[in-house]
């Protein structure tokens, strides 16, 4: 079971209308409360596979953050649209009025756009002197656009700096996430910017979130576990097709392998499916596609993943989850 750092926070699912206890990510809380307590000096930006709960995990951060004292929070989720109070979070209510001038749908992307404006105007409503601020923005890069990655996270980084010179602040945290493949490669080329990996649910959260989704007892956790890979949003997507594995796997080719299986050669493809390490350039362009991901030991939030073959997991490639491997494989044979 998780933990008592965790237990008592809900996470609402919309898919499902209701909502599951957050679930074990103990040593991944712990790595990035110490890392807000220190401060960064380079924003953190955080990859992982899409749907590996990186908002989940993020939300409850900035709320745990946000019960400490002498502390600004500011939680951006960029992909939100129409919902200002689901897209901004905050320890200060003074940030909405500063924002009411400067905000338009959608509201999350706007948000991503204005961070460090909300920061200075709050400056001149409140005192920050002496304050730590966190920034935390969600799947900002897919908000803003592949061509804005750069400018937007040097201009972050910058003000880093700025804030201590202006406004003598403590310790400032600012934390990104994307999913996107391209975004983390555009981040590697420069020294302004820490990138982290994240990876799905360990076995024993992923099986405490099985519990409560309760599946019919037909389906075991292990075959969950060898489809998934501890993919939360993966085991969501099953629970809302009410576990029916074949609707699953026929929606996935429909969404994510057909382009695959025109786009790169299926001999090509084949060898990844045998071995997620073969192919290095073809591996770029299937996380292009959202299919693989390159994985970081060094620089990890928590564990990453061993080699598993059976997972489609190598030493510096995997595929996201499971289930595209297979679906990979069966319908480029076919």
């Amino acid at each position: 079971m998780g933990s008592f750092m965790t237990r008592n926070y809900r996470v609402y699912i919309e898919e499902l209308d209701r909502y599951v206890n957050f679930v074990d990510r103990d040593v991944e809380i712990k790595e990035l409360l110490k890392v807000i307590r220190k401060g960064t000096v380079f924003p953190i930006a955080i990859y992982g596979p899409e749907g590996c709960g990186k908002t989940a995990l993020l939300r409850y951060i900035a709320r745990e953050v946000a019960m400490w004292n002498n502390v600004v929070v500011v939680y951006i989720d960029a992909l939100e649209q129409f919902d200002l109070d689901k897209a901004l979070f905050t320890t200060h209510k003074e940030a909405f009025e500063v924002i009411q001038d400067l905000l338009s749908i959608p509201f999350g992307v706007s948000l991503a756009r204005i961070t460090m404006a909300i920061i200075s105007r709050l400056a001149k409503k409140i005192s920050l002197k002496g304050k730590n601020v966190v920034v935390i923005v969600d799947d900002v890069y897919r908000a803003i656009g592949i061509e804005n990655v750069d400018r937007y996270t040097k201009s972050l980084y910058e003000w880093i700096g700025y804030l201590h010179e202006k406004y003598e602040v403590g310790n400032v945290a600012i934390i990104l996430s994307t999913s996107e493949g391209i975004s983390k490669r555009e981040l590697s080329r420069h020294t302004y910017v820490d990138i982290r990996m994240l990876w799905n649910l360990p076995r024993e959260g992923f099986r405490e979130l099985v519990h409560q989704l309760k599946p019919p007892s037909t389906i075991d956790v292990n075959t969950l576990w060898r489809l998934t890979g501890g993919n939360p949003r993966a085991l969501i997507e099953l629970a809302k097709l009410n576990w029916s594995k074949e609707t699953w796997i026929n929606i996935i080719y429909e969404n994510k392998i057909r382009r695959a299986i025109h786009y790169i050669d299926k001999n090509k493809l084949l060898s990844l499916v045998r071995d997620p390490d073969s192919d290095w350039e073809t591996a770029e362009k299937l996380e292009e596609l959202g299919l693989m991901i390159e994985l970081r030991h060094t620089a990890v939030i928590g564990k990453a993943p061993n080699p598993n073959p059976e997972l489609g997991i190598g030493r510096e490639w995997a595929w996201q989850i499971p289930i595209y491997k297979e679906v990979a494989r069966k319908f480029t044979k076919s």
